[in-house]
């Protein structure tokens, strides 16, 4: 089995098998200075297929589910094809929705680098992860109610009656899609005001990288009403108390289903390892939900057991779906 492939390869497989990009079709590549480096090989491999790249490169923005400039949402929304190798996703924002409706695919690469795009999640079967993570993803689907335990802490329920998950498994679907890159994971969105209980992550969260201890936040109504913890939390509290009063919104919960994703402290990939749950805070307007936020921070949570409708379909950090 592969531990590695080239920077080029790794771009080949992004354009030709992740996103389709097809001879002739217009592929706008969004990136920040930081991720210039990867969009010019992005750019040569888009080419090699005939289509034809534009960069538009920003500054990186201060966090995930910031809104680019106008001049980046107005060249996503012209495009065919949007490649977003950037250091702060843009998934979560008017924008990317707006270049979705449009009928855009949408390729997301948050936070990537050279040793990502090379190594790990990248290298997954991901014939596997597509056929695992729709499976994941039907079941949540089908749910009413989901509950997440972790021996960290954690024990916080949720409704998700009547929304539908998302199956983020590394390729677009048709006009108006996106995926991202590495993937592996199942996500849907909690019935607004209803979460309740205590979210404990660990690990990493976005925009705090690795944590110096585990944040603890209680859940009421739908939202974050107390976060403690050590600096990381401090931090947390500090981002979301100048945020829009949306930041505290209980916005996502997702499974992993990558088994190649490793642990490295960058949500980019330590989200996607098989068996793991990240829940998320701030806007959920693009996965099925209807708050807006400024951010939209995903937390890992390790070694979850979660039962959708009582039944449990990952035990102890164990995905029991095949």
């Amino acid at each position: 089995m592969a531990t590695a492939i080239s920077l080029q390869d790794s771009a080949r497989q992004v354009v030709r098998t992740c996103a389709r990009v097809q001879a002739g079709e217009l592929v706008c590549i969004a990136a920040d200075t930081h991720t210039a480096p990867i969009a010019h090989v992005l750019a040569q491999a888009v080419r090699e297929v005939g289509a034809e790249p534009v960069l538009v490169v920003m500054d990186p923005r201060k966090a995930h589910g910031n809104e680019p400039p106008r001049v980046v949402a107005a060249a996503m929304k012209a495009a065919d094809v949007v490649l977003q190798p950037v250091t702060y996703a843009m998934t979560h924002t008017d924008a990317t929705q707006e270049a979705l409706r449009a009928g855009a695919r949408v390729l997301v690469l948050r936070g990537v680098t050279e040793e990502i795009m090379t190594h790990g999640a990248m290298l997954a079967d991901y014939d596997a992860i597509d056929r695992i993570t729709r499976e994941v993803a039907r079941r949540l689907s089908a749910a009413d109610t989901i509950r997440v335990r972790t021996p960290a802490g954690t024990d916080l329920a949720m409704s998700v009656a009547g929304r539908t998950a998302v199956a983020l498994t590394g390729r677009v679907g048709g006009p108006g899609t996106f995926a991202a890159m590495p993937d592996g994971e199942a996500a849907i969105s909690p019935v607004e005001g209803t979460a309740e209980g205590t979210l404990v992550v660990e690990h990493t969260m976005d925009n705090l990288g690795l944590l110096d201890a585990p944040i603890r936040m209680t859940v009421r109504g739908g939202r974050v009403v107390e976060i403690a913890g050590g600096e990381a939390a401090a931090r947390l509290r500090a981002m979301v108390a100048a945020a829009d009063p949306n930041a505290t919104n209980i916005a996502e919960f997702a499974i992993g289903t990558n088994d190649r994703a490793r642990l490295i402290g960058s949500m980019t990939e330590d989200k996607k390892v098989r068996g793991t749950v990240h829940v998320a805070i701030g806007d959920n307007h693009v996965i099925g939900g209807v708050v807006t936020s400024e951010l939209h921070l995903d937390g890992l949570l390790l070694r979850p057991t979660v039962e959708l409708d009582g039944q449990v379909v990952v035990q102890d950090g164990r995905l029991l779906v095949d």
